[in-house]
């Protein structure tokens, strides 16, 4: 993967700053949500999920029983 100047290759980015990087030295601070990187999760195929960064863990799936 080549170095990607928006995300830092993190592959997630601020949403209400889509600019900046959501994870690391240089992350935006700015307490919004992540969204996917533009420039790294570029796909067009809406099913496809995202790439997440090493060693993401999902605090929830899709298996967890939410009622």
């Amino acid at each position: 993967m080549t170095w990607c100047i928006r995300c830092h290759n993190c592959r997630w980015v601020c949403a209400g700053h889509p600019t900046k990087p959501w994870l690391g030295r240089l992350a935006c601070n700015c307490g919004g949500a992540g969204a996917p990187c533009p420039s790294c999760n570029s796909r067009n195929d809406d099913a496809s999920r995202p790439e997440v960064p090493e060693g993401y863990e999902a605090a929830v799936t899709k298996d967890d029983n939410l009622d």
